[in-house]
């Protein structure tokens, strides 16, 4: 990331080829639309390379940030286009197109998802309900109130105490982005 802040392309290059299948992937997740989870991954590169600066490894790594990044411009895109259809509950988990990457590196991350969808089922149902809506669904916190008729403060701790007791399951690998439970 130091040699992209610099303005390095090679190193940008090496970015792309090592993390697209997985921001590829998060994406089609997402949209549901393989154009449009080109079109926006592609966005998500040009942001890294516009605004690399604004990473901060004390913070998270690369993968990491590039999922947050991509998660962000997905949720973008499908609330201005609301025509997708809902998923089946475990395919939105999953983050691994399969034929965008690596066998070896597809089997990694498809560890990591049944980790999560692991974790995500102990978590009480409101809280699980209003995280998947945010996480997976892309509504706001107001649309989630909305969607499971329950007030907004409500909705607003569901989501802080869910994710607090998903960290607490699973602890990230600062070197790899590795979830480990």
């Amino acid at each position: 990331m130091r040699r992209v802040v610099e303005r390095d392309a090679a190193a940008l290059t090496s970015l792309f080829d090592k993390h697209n299948g997985a921001v590829f992937g998060l994406l089609l997740r997402i949209l549901r639309n393989r154009a449009d989870a080109e079109e926006v991954m592609i966005e998500v590169f040009q942001e890294l390379w516009h605004r690399a600066d604004r990473f901060d490894a004390d913070r998270s790594n690369v993968l990491s940030y590039l999922a947050l990044v991509a998660r962000s411009r997905g949720v973008d895109r499908l609330r201005a286009d609301r025509s997708r259809s809902a998923a089946p509950l475990d395919a939105r988990y999953d983050v691994v197109a399969p034929n965008q990457i690596a066998p070896a590196d597809a089997m990694d991350l498809d560890e990591q998802s049944g980790k999560v969808r692991g974790a995500l089922r102990t978590l009480p149902v409101a809280e699980r309900e209003a995280i998947e809506s945010a996480y997976f669904d892309g509504l706001s916190q107001t649309e989630i109130a909305r969607k499971l008729n329950r007030p907004l403060g409500t909705v607003k701790t569901q989501i802080r105490q869910g994710l607090i007791r998903l960290r607490s399951m699973l602890r990230i690998s600062e070197d790899r982005g590795e979830i480990r439970t």
